[in-house]
């Protein structure tokens, strides 16, 4: 019996030190490429640092690329003014496409839509083209349209979100029971106002999700943004102002890494915070349906 005790203490020692050492190797493959490029922006050289003790642990950090990037002005163009143009382009993008993808989702889930399962399977089928498929296409259409601008953008970014989303959104409403929304409604609230009442508060776990996909995917997109604002300066995103910053763009230069570096560390600042907001959401939405009964 002592033996037996002993073995099953010996190969639980082993179970746990085998998975401790593959998360420890998982979260240093994770880790180390933040670090590199958190490393490389506090460099002097616009050269990549070395994967040296030396290098990976400096004894200096330098400022220089911070500085540069923030106050260099490019063709009347300055890299605090493409970060607020970002962050406006993907706000509106992640504002509306959070509306429609919530709307699309309860329309499918509650309505009685003619071909409503056809129209779910299309949306369901939609979501597998990679978006990038579009770029072209999209680019032709709004130039037809005179939109390559902000609204443009908007209007093209956002359908590959909510659609996505849509069929998130539909599948989350329909784990919600119909009793609730009846209720509210023998309470005086209209459909529309049980919607806003008790759907998108229940189903905010989808709205954090569609958030983060409307901002980040319109946050950090280069190509689609570059063909539709190249001719105005002033109305660059960060993405497209960051690469020719950091000489990426123009074969003629060395690229100054240290500067890009710099550049992702400080575009990575909302949307840290914006996961941040996300997670408390998400964790507020599960911990009140599962403290709801029906």
């Amino acid at each position: 019996m002592i033996r037996v005790r002993k073995k099953y203490k010996i190969s639980k020692i082993i179970r746990l030190a085998v998975s401790y050492f593959i998360l420890l190797v998982m979260a240093f493959f994770s880790i180390f490429p933040l670090y590199y490029v958190f490393m490389t922006s506090f460099s002097n050289s616009p050269s990549l640092i070395s994967l040296s003790i030396s290098t990976l642990l400096p004894k200096h950090i330098y400022f220089t690329a911070y500085k540069e990037l923030l106050s260099a002005n490019l063709y009347g163009g300055t890299f605090p003014l493409w970060i607020r143009n970002s962050l406006i382009l993907a706000g509106s993008t992640a504002i509306i496409s959070v509306l429609l993808a919530l709307i699309t989702g309860y329309a499918l889930s509650r309505l009685n839509i003619p071909a409503k399962k056809i129209l779910a399977t299309f949306i369901y089928i939609v979501t597998f083209f990679p978006y990038t498929a579009t770029a072209v296409p999209l680019y032709l259409l709004f130039a037809k349209l005179h939109l390559l601008n902000y609204i443009g953008l908007i209007l093209a970014y956002t359908p590959g979100t909510s659609i996505f989303a849509a069929f998130i959104a539909k599948l989350s409403i329909d784990a919600i029971p119909s009793s609730y929304e009846e209720i509210a409604m023998v309470d005086g609230l209209s459909r529309f106002g049980a919607f806003l009442r008790i759907i998108m508060r229940l189903a905010l776990p989808v709205v954090a999700l569609t958030a983060i996909l409307g901002f980040s995917g319109a946050y950090l997109d280069f190509a689609l943004a570059y063909s539709f604002l190249l001719p105005n300066v002033k109305a660059w995103t960060a993405t497209i102002g960051l690469y020719y910053m950091a000489g990426l763009l123009n074969p003629a230069s060395a690229p100054a890494y240290n500067i890009f570096a710099a550049g992702a560390v400080i575009m990575g600042i909302p949307l840290m915070a914006l996961f941040i907001v996300s997670q408390r959401m998400m964790t507020r939405a599960y911990s009140s349906l599962a403290g709801v009964k029906q």
